[in-house]
């Protein structure tokens, strides 16, 4: 997250146009699929502590390479590097919640969404104080041995409770299941992406929402979007001081609901109050992201234990197939999004997701079969 405030320095040292530069970014999702479809195998086999000290260094590496490089061609090997361990830390650590949600019954998995969310928020907002202040070159430098040396450490202390390896010769879960065994849940598969849109929608256009659509000041024009972030950040921290009084079907079904009306609520209220009042626009859309944030909060992180809970492949695996099955559908999604906008307007094309999690509402019984 650090380094994206950084992108214009990057683009212009390595003199490409924003459209080489975006597609040449884009390549990371080569090493992303890699490692979803690998990683989960590797982890089940030689446990997770080495697939964790591996991605760590890497990420590391990468992030010094590609803020230092001033060749496209470096840049797109390590930009494939970075993805994969992005993909690779992502299921080690998840898989190793799992573990631990299965042995203590505890609700991590959210919590751990949770405190992911917190870290991008904040790491988001002290890069970007730190534009034009630090080198950038001082700046990756630090940043990468900076975390490369704690993430060792907690590694290191953690590692006699990490997911070992199984030594099972025996065990189904072989490196070919890759491919012979994957296996798409379709009714998983289609809620994680009615759920995962409204985030990434609101990631992606939510300024330019603001900013260009609502006349909002540059500034302040921020502030749906973090008040967004900062209710997806209570709503999944908060989740397991609900679950002793209500069922998580029935907490998805009425989130969903919640989440989609307030979000459609908001761009039909902005759209019929206009853009005179510019403090009025700001406050139904602060209000809208609020609650529209609070309410998807969970969904997803309660989506994938469900797919977890359904599949008879080790955790790690399935973590993997979901996220590569995600990555395709939330593409083209994204694509949908972006020419609708294209082809009428913002507002209409940010009802999409909205409607996606109305939709999403429908699927809560594939919590009662988990």
């Amino acid at each position: 997250m650090s380094w994206v405030p950084r992108f214009p320095e990057v683009k212009a040292h390595l003199q490409l146009t924003n459209g080489e530069f975006g597609s040449i970014v884009s390549m990371g999702a080569i090493g992303n699929i890699v490692a979803l479809l690998s990683v989960g195998h590797l982890v089940h086999k030689y446990g997770a502590r080495w697939m964790l000290h591996i991605s760590s260094f890497f990420l590391s590496v990468s992030l010094i390479f590609l803020t230092h490089s001033t060749s496209s061609l470096v840049f797109l090997i390590f930009i494939i590097i970075q993805g994969a361990a992005i993909s690779a830390f992502h299921i080690s650590i998840n898989a190793q919640g799992f573990f631990f949600q299965d042995r203590t019954k505890k609700q991590i998995i959210t919590l751990l969404s949770g405190f992911w969310s917190s870290g991008a928020l904040i790491t988001s907002i002290i890069a970007g104080l730190l534009v034009d202040r630090v080198d950038l070159g001082t700046y990756s430098n630090i940043l990468s041995m900076s975390c490369f040396v704690v993430m060792t450490l907690i590694i290191i202390r953690i590692s006699p409770n990490l997911v070992k390896a199984d030594l099972n010769p025996d065990s189904k879960h072989k490196v070919w299941d890759m491919f012979k065994g994957f296996k798409i849940d379709t009714q998983v598969s289609a809620t994680m992406l009615l759920v995962l849109m409204l985030e990434y929608a609101v990631s992606d256009w939510s300024a330019i929402f603001v900013k260009e659509d609502m006349k909002v000041v540059s500034g302040i024009h921020t502030l749906p979007y973090i008040l967004f972030t900062l209710a997806m950040i209570t709503g999944r921290l908060n989740l397991h001081n609900l679950l002793p009084r209500y069922s998580i079907d029935f907490l998805v079904s009425r989130a969903s609901l919640l989440s989609g009306l307030a979000f459609f609520a908001g761009l039909i209220a902005v759209s019929l109050t206009g853009t005179s009042n510019k403090t009025v626009v700001l406050i139904i859309l602060s209000i809208s992201f609020t609650v529209a944030g609070l309410g998807s909060s969970f969904l997803a992180p309660s989506v994938m234990n469900a797919a977890n809970a359904r599949s008879n492949f080790p955790s790690s695996v399935v973590i993997g197939q979901m996220g590569v099955i995600n990555m395709c559908l939330v593409f083209v999604m994204r694509w949908v999004i972006a020419w609708t906008a294209q082809a009428t307007s913002l507002t209409i094309a940010l009802c999409i997701p909205a409607v996606m999690l109305l939709i999403a509402s429908r699927f809560s019984t594939i919590f009662k079969s988990a």
